[in-house]
C-alpha cells in the first residue's frame, strides 16, 4: 500500500450509520423505499471494522511488542508472525494496527489529505543537506507471488512514493531511515515460494531486513495463511526472536469456544439490530447461533456475509428480522460453499461402530 494512502485511510472518517429504522418507519415503506434503505444499510455494514474480543487482545499484544521494540536497546528487535487460515480476518485486524500506529506517530499531522513531513539529513560526499521528507511511520507491504530480491526492494520504494527504478540507485535502508519508519508490516507472506532459488534468496534477504530495520528501532510484522508449514517458521534465525499469533476461526467445540462465538455474534449484531425492528434485541445473536457457525464454519469473512445479506434481506423483504430463511438463502463465496457442501455429505461409517457423538452448538453442554 503507498504510504500516501494508508495516511489518507488512518485519517478518513468511517462512514457514518444511517438512522435507526422504528416500528412505524417500517409499517408505511414501499418496496422502493426498502430497496433504498437496504442499499444504506449494505454500505454502510460493507464498511464498518466489526472488532472482536480476540482482535482486541492480538492488537494489545502487537502494540505492546511495537512499543517495547522502540524502547529496546539498539539492535535485532523482536518479530510476530501472524498466521492462520484464508479468510479468517488477519489483514483487516493487521490494517487497524497500521493506521493506529500511524496516528500515533504522526500526530499532530491529523489533515488526511496533508502528507505528514520530517526532516532528514542527507550525506553525499563531504555535503551534509537538510532535505524535507514525507514521514512515513508505518509501511504495509502485501507481498506478490513470485517475489523476488529485486521485487521486494521495488515494493518498498514504491510504496514510500518513489518512481520504479530508484531501488537500483539507492539502498532501501537509507531510504527507511530518511523516512522515520517505525514499523514494517510484510502480508501474504505465503506467496513467497521458497521452493525456487529465487525465492530462498528473497527469504534470506527478508531476514536481512528484520535485523537492519530492527537497528533502526523498528518493528516488522509478517503475516500470511499457513505460516506454520512455511520455511520460515524452521529458521532459528527468524523464530529465535519470533512471537507466533496464530488465528482461528469460531468452533462450537467446547463451551468456552461458544461463549466466544456468541460473543463475537452479539457484538456484530448491535451495528444491524438498529435497522430490524420486528426482531428482539438478541434475535441476532441469541437464536439460530448453530446456524451462523454451521454456516460460517467461523470463519470471519462469511461470518460478516452472512450478516450483511441477511440483514439486507430481511429489510427487502419485509420481514425486518432475520430468520432461518434469511441465513439460508445467503449465497457464500466458492470456497464456503464447497465447504457446506462437503459438510452436508453423509459419511460411511465402519459396521459395527458407534456413531460419534459431538456437542449440539446449541447446547451448553461440553464436547
Amino acid at each position: 500500500m503507498k504510504a500516501e494512502l494508508l495516511h489518507s485511510l488512518a485519517f478518513t472518517p468511517a462512514i457514518g450509520p444511517p438512522p435507526p429504522i422504528t416500528t412505524q418507519d417500517a409499517t408505511g415503506m414501499s418496496h422502493q423505499e426498502r430497496r433504498a434503505r437496504a442499499a444504506e444499510v449494505r454500505r454502510y455494514l460493507a464498511g464498518h471494522y466489526f472488532d472482536s474480543e480476540r482482535d482486541r487482545g492480538i492488537r494489545q499484544r502487537l502494540t505492546a511488542l511495537i512499543e517495547g521494540n522502540a524502547q529496546s536497546l539498539t539492535g535485532t528487535k523482536d518479530v510476530a508472525i501472524v498466521t492462520g487460515d484464508n479468510v479468517l480476518g488477519k489483514s483487516t485486524m493487521l490494517y487497524q494496527v497500521a493506521f493506529d500506529a500511524h496516528r500515533r506517530l504522526v500526530a499532530p499531522h491529523t489533515d488526511p489529505h496533508a502528507r505528514p513531513v520530517n526532516t532528514a539529513r542527507s550525506v553525499t560526499g563531504r555535503r551534509v543537506e537538510r532535505l524535507e521528507v514525507d514521514h512515513v511511520p508505518v509501511l504495509f507491504l502485501s507481498l506478490a507471488a513470485g517475489t523476488t530480491v529485486a521485487k521486494f526492494n521495488a515494493q518498498i520504494v514504491q510504496a514510500l512514493g518513489y518512481p520504479p527504478g530508484v531501488e537500483k540507485r539507492v539502498r532501501y535502508l537509507d531510504l527507511l531511515e530518511r523516512h522515520g519508519v517505525r514499523l514494517l508490516i510484510v502480508d501474504d507472506l505465503h506467496l513467497l515460494k521458497t521452493s525456487l532459488k529465487l525465492g530462498r534468496e528473497a527469504l534470506d534477504h527478508l531476514k536481512a531486513v528484520v535485523t537492519a530495520v530492527g537497528e533502526l528501532g523498528a518493528t516488522v510484522i509478517l503475516a500470511g495463511a499457513n505460516l506454520h508449514t512455511h520455511p520460515v517458521m524452521d529458521d532459528p534465525q527468524v523464530t529465535g526472536r519470533a512471537y507466533e499469533v496464530p488465528v482461528a476461526p469460531y468452533t462450537g467445540t467446547t463451551k468456552a469456544d461458544r461463549l466466544a462465538f456468541r460473543q463475537f455474534l452479539r457484538e456484530c449484531a448491535t451495528h444491524a439490530q438498529p435497522y430490524l425492528p420486528a426482531g428482539q434485541p438478541e434475535h441476532i445473536w441469541n437464536q439460530l447461533p448453530h446456524l451462523w457457525l454451521e454456516r460460517s464454519a467461523g470463519y470471519h469473512r462469511d461470518l460478516l456475509q452472512l450478516l450483511r445479506d441477511a440483514t439486507t434481506a430481511a429489510i427487502e423483504d419485509g420481514t425486518w428480522a432475520i430468520t432461518e430463511k434469511h441465513l439460508t438463502g445467503v449465497t457464500l463465496a466458492a470456497r464456503a460453499e464447497r465447504r457446506n457442501a462437503d459438510a452436508a455429505r453423509p459419511r460411511a461409517t465402519v459396521p459395527g461402530s458407534a456413531p460419534s457423538v459431538t456437542a449440539d452448538p446449541r447446547s451448553g453442554a461440553s464436547a
